[in-house]
């Protein structure tokens, strides 16, 4: 359960969606065209993500979130953790394809692209997340090193706090708070999760909807430490 990372600002809520439904959604993005990428396909709505910079242009909208989402908006905008008076408008969506065995490397979103609360649904197979917290300040960019260097630190960085949370096909999570902001979170590359001392396989696929809100001002969050918007 996420409550037991002690992490705050994390939560994930199953069964988000129904079976039919979760079929729906793979068949509604399985009709679009798909990006290749080196390890998954992608497909952007709203606003195109960019890999290199980490960011969004805000000068190019592609327009409105697909109709076929509309009911996971509405749902989104009722999620229980949430204040009554939080009003949540969502305007970017990034759906990723994993094939078996791979995983996402340790990030956190970026403080000045996007604002307080990102939703992740997975489907169609599950998945270990893990969520790490460096020393303050490590994961900042290092002008004398690549992108993929940054990456490949991280990843084999073993001073962090860790925590590992198991995410179930048709689960929603929720970041927001300290475990949006203060915490990156990382899918293993692997094709087996240990998960309460049982092993658990991993499908042939796993997509997930990532829902975010693009910020149009800088991050004002209580984490300056781990924020790139100039204070």
């Amino acid at each position: 359960m996420a409550s037991e990372l002690n992490i705050p600002g994390l939560y994930l809520l199953q069964d988000f969606v129904s079976i039919k439904e979760e079929e729906e959604l793979l068949a509604a993005v399985d009709a679009k065209p798909w990006k290749s990428l080196a390890k998954r396909r992608v497909q952007h709505y709203g606003y195109e993500f960019c890999y290199e910079t980490r960011n969004v242009n805000t000068r190019q909208k592609l327009g409105v979130l697909p109709t076929f989402v509309s009911l996971i908006l509405e749902r989104i905008s009722s999620f229980p953790n949430l204040d009554d008076s939080t009003n949540i408008v969502l305007d970017q969506l990034t759906v990723n394809e994993y094939p078996t065995g791979v995983g996402l490397s340790p990030h956190v979103d970026t403080h000045s692209a996007f604002e307080g609360f990102i939703f992740s649904l997975s489907l169609a197979g599950p998945c270990i997340m893990e969520f790490r917290q460096y020393a303050e300040c490590a994961w900042l960019p290092n002008h004398t090193s690549s992108p993929n260097m940054k990456t490949e630190s991280l990843e084999n960085d073993k001073s962090f706090l860790r925590r590992a949370i198991y995410l179930p096909p048709r689960s929603m999570l929720l970041l927001s708070g300290e475990a949006r902001y203060a915490w990156h979170h990382y899918i293993p590359h692997h094709k087996i999760d240990l998960v309460k001392n049982s092993v658990i396989k991993r499908g042939s696929r796993r997509v997930s909807f990532t829902f975010r809100k693009v910020r149009t001002g800088p991050c004002k969050c209580e984490f300056p430490q781990y924020c790139d918007s100039p204070r």
